[in-house]
């Protein structure tokens, strides 16, 4: 079942993006990075693509626009090991965007030297857990203001990997 060799799904087969807001933590590469270059060829109106570098956010984000030149791509710096950076790039994107329709939660960390976050949680417990957590919770305002919109179809995915159970 989870380990299978057939497709399910094709990235043709996503519906028409246009008019819709989308925000991908860790997107600077893997599946965060092909997640937005996807998204981008179906025309959202925007596309957030958060990272803590911004260096390497711009460089994902300069990759994606030579593919997809149409791109609305928005760079935003998202620390998940701060509470601080988090709320911010949530501040962000409630004062910037009338709806959010797809929330991708994507970063994320392991295999770390024994740290904590600026908030005191262990670093890979903080990024990979409370940091989505709090931005989620901060956004929520605005996925549920996106629900009543006609023909919305507001989206959470939280990715994960089993490496780290």
């Amino acid at each position: 079942m989870f380990w299978t060799k057939q497709q399910y799904f094709s990235p043709a087969d996503m519906p028409p993006l246009e008019g819709k807001v989308i925000l991908v933590t860790g997107a600077t590469a893997g599946l965060g990075k092909e997640s937005v270059l996807q998204f981008a060829h179906h025309n959202p109106s925007r596309i957030y693509l958060c990272g803590r570098n911004l260096q390497k956010a711009q460089l994902a984000a300069q990759d994606i626009q030579h593919a997809v030149p149409a791109a609305l791509i928005r760079l935003l710096h998202l620390d998940l090991c701060s509470f601080d950076s988090i709320k911010e790039a949530a501040r962000i994107v409630l004062s910037e965007c009338e709806r959010l329709d797809i929330l991708m939660l994507n970063a994320g960390t392991m295999f770390v030297p024994l740290d904590l976050t600026a908030d005191g949680y262990e670093v890979q417990f903080g990024t990979n857990h409370m940091g989505h957590a709090l931005l989620t919770k901060l956004l929520i305002p605005l996925l549920e203001k996106t629900t009543r919109i006609p023909g919305s179809d507001v989206r959470v995915v939280s990715l994960a990997s089993h490496e780290h159970v």
